[in-house]
């Protein structure tokens, strides 16, 4: 049961409360839990056609886990 939840929380969607721009990292609010995520790396260099643009502050972003308990995460890219 406990790798079901883990596996299930793998990918997340949140909302972007802060931003790193020279570490290229932000921090995310997560959508169903309302936790205020780590800093998380943001690995995508493009957004909206234009290169290396970080998502802003609430923009809504697809948030990756690595399935491990407390695993780091990564901020996959900005939905429209």
């Amino acid at each position: 049961m406990e790798l079901e939840n883990i596996v299930a929380r793998m990918v997340q969607i949140g909302r972007v409360s802060s931003v790193d721009e020279a570490g290229r990292r932000v921090r995310v609010i997560l959508s169903e839990t309302g936790i205020v995520s780590d800093w998380l790396p943001y690995l995508s260099r493009f957004r909206h056609n234009l290169p290396d643009q970080l998502p802003k502050i609430n923009d809504r972003v697809v948030v990756l886990y690595l399935p491990v308990a407390d695993g780091d995460g990564f901020v996959l890219g900005v939905l429209p």
